[in-house]
């Protein structure tokens, strides 16, 4: 049940960045549905990402090949974050322990304007 409602939270969450982020290829809806299975990880259920998850994550970051898909991707991240009330200790070490390195911290602080 926890983990349904925090992705409706983050759908609805993604719903009020739709227009802003019209631009971009990827939208909100992209990031929960690459996202959806790191929840137990970034909610600290889990001591590691799944391959499931890790597999998301690396699709999220081949698909967003534009600055306006980083930024609008960073913008969605930032919210479900805050919406899914992920241990930021969890949230830094998910692209690492999947493998990747991403050119930001994934923060409620990141200004994701200045991503390029």
């Amino acid at each position: 049940m926890k983990t349904i409602s925090a992705i409706a939270v983050v759908l609805l969450a993604a719903l009020a960045f739709q227009q802003q982020l019209a631009r971009a290829a990827i939208t909100c809806s992209d990031v929960v549905n690459d996202m959806e299975p790191c929840l137990s990880f970034l909610q600290g259920d889990s001591a590691f990402p799944s391959a499931q998850c890790c597999n998301g994550v690396r699709a999220l970051y081949a698909a967003a090949n534009t600055k306006a898909d980083r930024q609008a991707t960073c913008e969605c991240l930032k919210t479900a974050y805050n919406q899914v009330h992920a241990l930021l200790s969890a949230a830094r070490a998910l692209p690492e322990d999947c493998g990747l390195s991403l050119p930001y911290p994934i923060t409620p602080d990141v200004d994701c304007t200045k991503i390029q």
